[in-house]
């Protein structure tokens, strides 16, 4: 409706298909609908509309909030001009001022942003309930005797609780993130019209008001045509799905008949269609896969937003949808991997098992070192050899005392002293560096977690109540 000034012909069937957005549009639907709201508003302070037509366009576009329209008419390009034409068969004068001083290319960020707010909230909920399940998983297993890994070798003994603080601890990491992004999507580019401002005097501070916005950008230029916001956000999807899949991984490994630490629970697992003897971890191997998804999608995003020169261009709409992609793909990975941790249980006699000598063996070496003044490297090599005996089935107290002897070191230390030295909960008990697998240390660590999760959990919900009552507040002005 809005060719005819310039363009005689009307579009080609096909290629108005091709470049509409209409199919992911709904997505923002709900945001462009407030947004025209706040621009009626916009539009009766500057004087070019009443009090009665404004107040009457606002009822009308709450309607259509309550009742939103079908997105199959091809000949509409997007979102923006399927309300502009609702509104404008139910009050043409309204209708026919809703572009004066606003372009799609502000409208369309305006609402992206006012989306992607609540995305990035919904974000965090599931983050936050993923990592509350894991410290109140880690309290409860920071006693459980569990081995951990490097280069997929037994390192040490630990607890399944350390592991898992450690998890919730990398989700933590991530809070700055999710701040950041959420501010950038907290300034508001109405009034910045198609990329250089206009000369409609609106007011930019009002319309970040009655939209919840917190501050409004400083350049037009960048405000309608940066996606960086974007690029941001999708790059945080992806720092979640990394933390998943490092998760998942482990717990595919461990739930193998190999490890047999852990047993996934029946209803997040499937069997085999010819080998009914299996138990197949499907959602953790899923859950694996997300990080890739997600750096495609981000890749497909950084390709579409290089080499743009500065002003919008209709390729930036085609970033979008990988955006809302990400987050679809991110959040139900963290919300079945929230069940899997709740749901899973430990082989604690196998995990046990695992901790047994000689991974504790690092213990006789530093206690060499410690009480006996034995050189590291020296005590390092005796337990070395000693981890081999024991690997051989040959350690007695015979070799061991015989190995001492060869290397030299002439301590009063028996192999009963040595096997203590290695008996898993005294090592886990005798780790004495904050951050370590100590129960006691992890506990701790626990109960600071939760207070810094208490603290991001008000952070969120502060900005999300200042959103949530901006909206209802517009509404209401009906």
């Amino acid at each position: 409706m809005h060719r005819a000034g310039r363009l005689e012909k009307g579009m080609d069937e096909e290629a108005a298909r091709y470049t509409s957005s209409l199919e992911f549009d709904r997505e923002i639907l709900e945001a462009v609908i407030y947004i025209n709201m706040a621009h009626v508003r916009l539009l009766e302070r500057v004087g070019v509309l009443s009090e009665q037509e404004a107040r009457e366009a606002v009822a009308l576009l709450g309607k259509l909030l309550e009742s939103p329209p079908m997105l199959d008419r091809h000949e509409f390009e997007d979102i923006h001009m399927v309300v502009e034409d609702w509104l404008s068969r139910r009050s043409p004068r309204v209708g026919s001022m809703l572009a004066l001083g606003k372009s799609r290319n502000d409208a369309v960020v305006a609402a992206i942003k006012l989306r992607l707010k609540q995305r990035v909230a919904q974000l965090h909920e599931s983050i936050d309930e993923l990592c509350a399940t894991l410290l109140k998983q880690a309290e409860r297993e920071a006693e459980t005797i569990f081995p951990v890994y490097t280069h997929l070798q037994r390192a040490a003994p630990a607890t399944f609780g350390f592991i898992l603080h450690g998890y919730a601890t990398r989700l933590l990491k991530l809070y700055p993130h999710l701040r950041l992004v959420y501010e950038l999507c907290d300034e508001s580019p109405l009034g910045s019209a198609a990329v250089a401002g206009t000369s409609v005097p609106l007011d930019r501070e009002y319309a970040a008001q009655l939209l919840g916005f917190g501050k409004i950008s400083d350049n037009a230029l960048e405000a309608t045509a940066s996606r960086d916001f974007i690029i941001e956000s999708i790059s945080l999807t992806l720092l979640v799905a990394l933390i998943l899949s490092s998760l998942a991984e482990e717990l595919v490994l461990y739930s193998s008949e190999e490890f047999s630490l852990l047993e996934l629970p029946d209803e997040l697992s499937a069997t085999s269609s010819i080998m009914p003897q299996k138990k197949n971890p499907v959602v953790a191997e899923i859950t694996r896969t997300k990080v890739w998804e997600v750096l495609g999608l981000l890749s497909t995003a950084l390709g579409i937003a290089a080499r743009q020169p500065s002003g919008y261009s209709l390729d930036l709409q085609q970033i979008t949808p990988k955006l809302w992609k990400a987050l679809d793909e991110t959040v139900s990975a963290l919300r079945l991997t929230t069940k899997m941790i709740e749901n899973l249980s430990i082989n604690t006699a196998r995990s046990a098992e695992a901790c047994k000598p000689p991974t504790g063996i690092v213990e006789v070496a530093n206690h060499l070192t410690l009480n006996y003044g034995v050189p590291f490297r020296k005590a390092h090599n005796l337990a070395g050899r000693l981890s081999r005996l024991i690997s051989e089935g040959k350690l007695t107290p015979e070799t061991f005392q015989q190995t001492l002897q060869e290397a030299g070191v002439s301590v009063g230390i028996t192999l009963e002293d040595a096997l203590q030295l290695m008996e898993p909960r005294r090592v886990i008990h005798g780790y004495k560096t904050r951050g370590s697998a100590n129960p006691q240390y992890v506990k701790t660590a626990v109960k600071q977690a939760f207070q810094e999760l208490e603290r991001q959990r008000e952070w969120f919900l502060e900005r999300r109540r200042k959103m949530e009552n901006a909206l209802a507040t517009l509404r209401e002005a009906e």
